[in-house]
């Protein structure tokens, strides 16, 4: 069934202070049966929070050890005080340093990444470090499994993977070159409900053909508002009436998940988002 549920979050009355900052403080109260991703709007980088109903969290990338603040105030703010496991997408986004940093200090027990990122992995984590090829999969619990549904190593390449929650399917996308796209649409992706879209470049997006063998109701971009977006692929966007999150326009953007829909969840732009010096 086709349900969204938009939601603005209100923030709490009750303020911390962390790393010299006030915090607005989130609560997805992820229960039995359900689970949650956030986009973190960070300025560099694609990272995002699986949360899962066990209270485990699974990061998805870092962001660069120069923006650390800003990662661990959005960690703050949506109460991140442990991470189970790490989840590496794509050469640009290995910062040796950061990924060092959080094994030690979220006490990290795994570090899943595509089997050609294995060696741009700092050596010091090598022992946590999974590996997954294209048709592989990883489980998160019982409930939850990730499957690689492609495995890129050639430019704008990187791990393209799904998440399946009973009839909802998440798809993210880290690939984006002419190769990638022939094997996506061999792919079966036509049951997907939301995308993340991979954007290495604003001349350059997703084509009509891949928008459509996909299909999805609500697509997931790390863009900010200044920066204009490929005609064409916002062109697609809006033909196929998908409804587009963009973490510069919409700040903290989090998609909880249940066995009957989903909540698109977004907070205010100028509230929410991390402020060098704040």
């Amino acid at each position: 069934m086709r349900v969204i549920l938009l939601v603005m979050l209100s923030f709490l009355l009750m303020m911390s202070d962390a790393y010299g900052m006030k915090v607005p403080k989130v609560d997805l109260n992820v229960s039995q049966e359900e689970y949650a991703i956030s986009f973190l709007p960070v300025q560099n980088g694609e990272v995002a929070v699986l949360h899962l109903a066990s209270g485990n969290h699974y990061l998805i990338n870092t962001g660069s050890y120069k923006d650390r603040r800003q990662l661990y105030y959005y960690f703050n703010q949506i109460h991140i005080d442990d991470i189970k496991g790490l989840i590496i997408t794509e050469k640009s986004e290995v910062d040796g340093r950061m990924i060092a940093e959080l094994v030690k200090k979220f006490g990290i027990e795994e570090i899943v990444a595509g089997k050609s990122l294995e060696p741009f992995m700092p050596k010091e984590v090598s022992q946590f470090i999974h590996t997954i090829q294209e048709d592989q999969t990883f489980p998160f619990s019982d409930e939850l499994t990730m499957r690689a549904v492609h495995e890129g190593n050639e430019k704008r390449e990187g791990l393209d993977f799904s998440i399946t929650f009973f009839q909802h399917r998440f798809l993210w996308l880290s690939s984006q070159s002419s190769h990638a796209e022939g094997i996506l649409l061999r792919k079966p992706l036509e049951n997907v409900n939301i995308v993340k879209l991979p954007v290495h470049a604003k001349t350059e997006g997703m084509s009509h053909k891949l928008l459509k063998h996909v299909d999805p109701q609500t697509a997931i971009l790390y863009r900010s508002k200044e920066r204009l977006l490929n005609s064409e692929m916002l062109e697609a966007i809006n033909e196929a009436w998908i409804d587009l999150y963009l973490t510069g326009q919409h700040g903290l953007i989090a998609v909880k998940f249940n066995k009957r829909n989903y909540e698109v969840l977004t907070f205010d732009q100028e509230d929410g988002v991390f402020k060098e010096g704040g």
